[in-house]
């Protein structure tokens, strides 16, 4: 859920709170207080901005829904295929990307592997273990490097978080994406875009979703020196980090496609690393059942780059434990796309990553319906009862607590006492959620803001942080017992 405060205080000194969105996200702690850090509200003038770049590039929507039908046939050398029936149900979403019409002429990601570079996947799910990728160079849990790649016993992936093999889900999200690129086809749960395709683990979020820039690029450089054809990253920043990019480029040197979500802050461009779609790799953005463009997608931009859509609201797909769920986000759609290129993969292993690039582009369809942003339901949803009291998280000796802070709380919180002059503030963007809120100070749309979060557990309502960030993409803890903690993250990802 999220509110839009802006501007500054009215002269009664009242919050001006405007409903944006009653997204449903993640239902956890750690889900929902990584997600809000990317979603902050979308301007008036940015919901009707449209400039055509091409005769089919949008600044909204981009290239348009995907189309797999389309995209394999023209992999494939073949005339464009006749559109198969469709599921229904929860598979609404493989319908709407025409995934079945693929299917129809034998083209499920049979051969190709997808790398998820997320927080880990539940390799044991029903949905999911026959389809999850092994090291087969390695042997398992012998305690040896057998294939000498660096990584010991690496038979199932790496966790690049904890520098060790265990690339269990502790989170939800990876397995969710999972789902959505290999759900296996037998007839339970949800069946994936590339249902026969392999899902390689590669664990670079911690169970909160956080992760270092490095790690990320160097699971990146791990699936693809051993051998994925696809890589999906659900997730992204705000701050550019050449680490990053050069990552990237490296994969598509190596006929590698990286997929990128394009982020959910509602903006006017896509956040990191999707912006890099000008060069390498696809950009995401989502929709809903309806091909409309969801509000909180961010936008293509005037700069012309490979993005297309993909759905992205309220998808259904696996969980840990042998469970579904529906999740939303781009997040959620760059799967989808990821799915789509292991189709034309497994009709033409060959294609390289230009090929594929222009490929999906070309045969995206900006089509008739509104690429306006989709209503919400709700438009003044409530705080969650779950929640505490705002004065919980601001407690009066927090403003001098005798720790040097990058700023100064009081000054950003006059909610006390207060002179009766007006006080200018900058435009503030507040989000609250189940188990967390968070504060966003100053120009979004420029990056030159200020972030603060607070999450507290929900088992023990004592323990509780915050966690700060600058534009410069520095992390700031400060927990409970007291002390601060500079951490330099990559810590955003999108649900």
């Amino acid at each position: 859920m999220r509110f839009d405060i802006t501007n500054n205080f009215s002269d009664q000194k009242e919050l001006n709170i405007a409903g944006i969105s009653t997204i449903d996200t993640f239902q956890n702690q750690a889900d929902s207080s990584v997600s809000w850090a990317n979603r902050s509200s979308l301007a008036s003038q940015e919901t009707s901005k449209s400039v055509v770049t091409t005769s089919s590039y949008n600044s909204n929507n981009g290239y348009g829904l995907v189309n797999a039908g389309s995209a394999v046939s023209k992999a494939a050398g073949d005339s464009p295929y006749t559109d198969a029936p469709k599921l229904g149900g929860n598979n609404w979403g493989a319908d709407l990307i025409n995934a079945p019409t693929a299917w129809e002429y034998g083209y499920t990601g049979q051969g190709i592997i997808v790398a998820v570079l997320d927080s880990g996947v539940d390799y044991n799910h029903n949905d999911l273990n026959y389809n999850i990728w092994t090291n087969n160079k390695e042997i398992a849990g012998n305690g040896i490097d057998d294939d000498g790649n660096g990584y010991i016993d690496d038979f199932q992936g790496w966790n690049f978080d904890t520098n060790t093999n265990n690339v269990f889900d502790d989170n939800g999200h990876g397995t969710h994406v999972s789902g959505t690129i290999a759900g296996e086809n037998n007839g339970d749960g949800v069946t994936g875009i590339a249902y026969n395709s392999k899902i390689m683990v590669v664990k670079v979020l911690d169970q909160s979703g956080s992760g270092s820039y490095v790690n990320i690029a160097n699971g990146i450089r791990y699936a693809v020196d051993n051998g994925a054809n696809v890589i999906n990253l659900s997730l992204g920043g705000n701050f550019s980090k050449n680490t990053l990019k050069t990552a990237i480029e490296y994969a598509g040197s190596k006929r590698v496609i990286v997929v990128m979500s394009a982020g959910n802050d509602g903006d006017s461009t896509p956040s990191y690393p999707a912006r890099y779609a000008s060069d390498s790799g696809i950009a995401v953005g989502a929709v809903n059942k309806n091909n409309q463009l969801t509000d909180f997608s961010n936008r293509s931009g005037s700069q012309e780059i490979k993005y297309v859509t993909a759905p992205g609201e309220d998808i259904y797909s696996t969980l840990p434990g042998n469970k579904y769920g529906n999740y939303t986000g781009t997040s959620m759609a760059a799967p989808h796309v990821a799915g789509v290129v292991a189709l034309m993969l497994s009709a033409n292993p060959n294609l390289s990553e230009s090929q594929v690039r222009d490929m999906i582009t070309s045969t995206a369809e900006n089509g008739t319906n509104s690429q306006e942003p989709s209503q919400p339901s709700n438009p003044m949803p409530s705080i969650p009862s779950n929640f505490p009291p705002l004065d919980s998280f601001f407690p009066i000796n927090w403003i001098n607590i005798g720790y040097q802070f990058p700023f100064d709380i009081g000054s950003l919180f006059p909610l006390g006492s207060q002179t009766q002059s007006a006080t200018q503030l900058p435009p503030i963007v507040l989000s609250v959620g189940d188990n967390s809120l968070e504060l966003k100070f100053g120009n979004v749309s420029t990056g030159t803001f200020r972030t603060a979060y607070f999450t507290y557990d929900s088992e023990n309502k004592h323990r509780w942080a915050l966690r700060y960030f600058d534009s410069t993409g520095v992390t700031y803890t400060f927990v409970n017992d007291g002390d601060i903690e500079r951490e330099d993250l990559f810590n955003n990802y999108y649900p």
